[in-house]
């Protein structure tokens, strides 16, 4: 695994490892969190893409959208975003205690948090494992669905549109490799505690912004499980007039997770500049 992330143009990082004679650091536990962090962002912009290419579709937009909203849902039901919100809590837990139990700057506190991470990153690449063939299989259904609908009543550029979501993708990716190689040169040449620190820091700064999305969330898919109980309610069993009704309930549904999430974005691009604010500004190691 560790060559297929040196394939990267981190160049820069590996000369500065190998000056400080820290080549070997690169197996260590904070290394091996950057790591994750790293391959979350990078999965985070391949779904990103894979959502702005699904508008650049010549095909009738509700019914796209409702094709989405079946891949929402599907999504949901593999257990993966489950999987990495429990990875998740549990090591935000796991770094309170070790919080509580060593001062702070001590190495014990240091190493308790590094085997936390490691859990994490191992708990999360579990995960992706586990759950990552089904997700595959709920991708495919959409776009089996997607190329089903008919044309749209006004063309969309497709070329431009992809060229654009393809830019937007180069963007992510970049951002991701710039937060990596801060992360690095954090773990490589920066007062481990001073890290730690920022990191902590960038925890507090994402937490209210996360608790928001964990609940605008939570009443989207109130509000939809409510909405398709009334259209039972109103309609008999297989009627065409029931599916169109839970159609459109699960396309709101859909459209409200999407929204919240863009309305989380700028608060977490934020405490991510923040940190790397942070880390820069971190003394060098002793």
């Amino acid at each position: 695994m560790a060559t297929r992330w040196l394939r990267w143009p981190l160049g820069g990082l590996l000369t500065l490892s190998v000056a400080l004679g820290t080549t070997a650091a690169w197996g260590s536990p904070c290394i091996q969190d950057a790591k994750g962090e790293y391959r979350n962002c990078k999965a985070s912009c391949v779904e990103d893409f894979q959502v702005a290419k699904d508008a650049c579709l010549n095909r009738d937009h509700p019914c796209v959208e409702r094709c989405r909203a079946e891949r929402g849902l599907c999504r949901e039901g593999t257990g993966i975003d489950q999987a990495f919100a429990a990875c998740d809590a549990t090591l935000d837990a796991a770094k309170q205690d070790c919080r509580d139990k060593f001062p702070a700057g001590s190495e014990d506190r240091d190493n308790c948090i590094d085997q936390a991470q490691v859990v994490a990153f191992q708990c999360r690449d579990s995960a992706r494992e586990q759950f990552g063939p089904a997700l595959k299989q709920c991708r495919r259904d959409f776009r089996v669905c997607a190329r089903a609908c008919g044309p749209p009543d006004v063309p969309v550029d497709a070329a431009q549109c992809k060229q654009t979501a393809k830019d937007n993708f180069r963007t992510c990716r970049a951002n991701c490799r710039e937060d990596f190689q801060v992360a690095v040169d954090a773990c490589l040449n920066r007062d481990h505690a001073c890290v730690e620190q920022c990191r902590a820091d960038r925890q507090t700064c994402r937490q209210p912004t996360l608790d928001r999305l964990s609940s605008d969330i939570a009443a989207c898919n109130a509000r939809r499980d409510s909405d398709i109980q009334n259209c039972k309610d109103l309609y008999a069993d297989g009627t065409p007039e029931r599916d169109q009704c839970i159609d459109n309930a699960q396309v709101a549904g859909f459209e409200c997770r999407d929204q919240a999430r863009e309305d989380a974005r700028p608060g977490l691009q934020t405490c991510r500049e923040h940190f790397r604010d942070c880390v820069r500004a971190c003394p060098p190691a002793s």
